[in-house]
């Protein structure tokens, strides 16, 4: 009897379109694999372009450095924006100006440009920071929904959905604590020569009027950043970085 119940409830799940979760990969290994945030090289410089045409109709051109999880640096490329910095250390943000006496401290959260943080256009580790409550699979799909397992974490939960076959991540719904969608980042393009990297994503506001913002990574180069450039009281190290 168990066993018939067992495969009419197969059955139901067949006919929705959906399909039982392998026996042989959980959710956390789904996750594990598909990791975008763990894909990243180590130590890396890249050019990234923030388009947001809703906010403003220039694009924003940055340059990322970054060392490790703990330490990014963020350059604004615009000659009007000469010498400005963003500064992550841990979980601690700066703005750092010319005209500024000191340090600016912003929340984690700060918008670079339209919907765009820093958590959105770098890649969290979902694997490391969420905890998988579900899952479940359609169309060749898997559909996790991922719950926060400290505070702090940028968002509460999130349904992570993968493409099976590859275990590309095809798009991230970020939800409130109510379960209410704020942001969706979906997954469009990847540069696939050494490692998947991702190379443009745009990302769909759930709660200021369903704007949209796409980023795209103009250039990534894996290679050794110098700790200079992340010391907050002397900026000499940034300076070099200046034309």
């Amino acid at each position: 009897m168990r066993h018939r119940l067992l495969s009419r409830a197969s059955l139901v799940l067949v006919l929705a379109g959906v399909t039982p979760v392998p026996a042989d990969e959980t959710g956390e290994q789904v996750l594990r694999k598909s990791d975008l945030g763990a894909w990243a090289p180590e130590s890396f410089r890249a050019h990234i372009r923030i388009t947001a045409p809703q906010e403003r109709p220039e694009p924003l051109d940055v340059e990322v450095w970054r060392s490790g999880e703990s330490r990014t640096l963020v350059r604004f490329l615009d000659p009007k924006e000469r010498g400005k910095f963003l500064l992550r250390r841990d979980d601690a943000l700066w703005f750092l100006s010319p005209s500024a006496k000191k340090p600016v401290k912003l929340h984690r959260a700060y918008r670079l440009r339209g919907s765009a943080s820093l958590d959105d256009i770098l890649g969290m580790r979902y694997s490391r920071d969420y905890a998988v409550v579900g899952m479940t699979q359609e169309d060749g799909l898997a559909l996790l929904d991922l719950k926060a397992k400290a505070k702090g974490v940028p968002h509460p939960r999130v349904r992570y959905v993968v493409r099976v076959a590859t275990h590309r991540p095809v798009r991230a719904e970020y939800r409130l604590a109510s379960g209410k969608t704020s942001l969706t980042a979906e997954f469009l393009e990847w540069d696939e020569k050494a490692r998947p990297l991702l190379k443009r994503l745009v990302l769909r506001d759930g709660l200021r009027g369903g704007g949209t913002t796409e980023v795209v990574v103009l250039e990534m180069e894996e290679r050794p950043v110098a700790a200079g450039l992340f010391d907050l009281a002397d900026g000499s190290a940034r300076k070099t970085l200046e034309p």
